[in-house]
């Protein structure tokens, strides 16, 4: 189905424009098979923006021409996160440094602790109730990140340790920020390219 409706959209809809795919959980699963049968190393790879990839373990070498993102404007290329409080490690998830985890605070891959100050907005269930900023902060660790427990209304009843429900939520505001600004780059550098041609 999911390959169906994009072999529709790409006919009816696309007409040669930028594309970005984002994905959570089952849909990631579904999202990596289809950049391996429409981008990866074919003609399309050209229209891939970036592709967010968040909420299950994603090799580092899952693409053979598409490599995890390491900078902030990079395009084609993957972000990928899993998120659980500092210090758990999950038993029923592969976890290991073969695991692509971009930190959705700083858009790099590195080991650093991205401070909660640099969260500008996760949102939660009441969508219109506005961002929340500052709430956790990240580090990636052995593919997984790591963020601190958050602190909001009603937060003290979390006891899960997995916050896979909140992998996008948890940094909204920051993933939004960054699509715009992959997109910019990536028209910036197409607009260069046609006008050396």
């Amino acid at each position: 189905d999911v390959k169906a409706a994009f072999e529709y959209y790409l006919e009816h809809y696309n007409e040669g424009r930028p594309i970005i795919i984002a994905a959570h959980s089952q849909g990631t699963l579904h999202s990596e098979q289809l950049i391996k049968d429409f981008f990866d190393g074919q003609a399309l790879e050209e229209q891939l923006v970036a592709a967010y990839l968040v909420g299950m373990p994603i090799p580092k070498a899952a693409f053979q021409n598409i490599k995890p993102c390491e900078k902030v404007d990079q395009t084609n290329c993957f972000c990928s996160w899993r998120t659980y409080k500092k210090g758990y490690f999950p038993e029923k998830w592969e976890t290991g440094d073969h695991i692509a985890v971009t930190n959705p605070l700083t858009w790099t891959t590195d080991t650093k602790v991205a401070p909660k100050s640099l969260n500008k907005g996760a949102v939660l269930r009441k969508f219109d109730a506005g961002f929340i900023e500052n709430l956790v902060g990240a580090q990636v660790h052995e593919g997984m990140l790591w963020v601190n427990k958050p602190k909001f209304p009603g937060s003290f009843l979390i006891n899960n340790p997995n916050y896979h429900i909140a992998d996008f939520n948890f940094f909204y505001a920051n993933v939004r920020e960054n699509v715009e600004l992959r997109t910019e780059t990536y028209l910036k550098n197409k607009a260069q390219r046609e006008s050396s041609v």
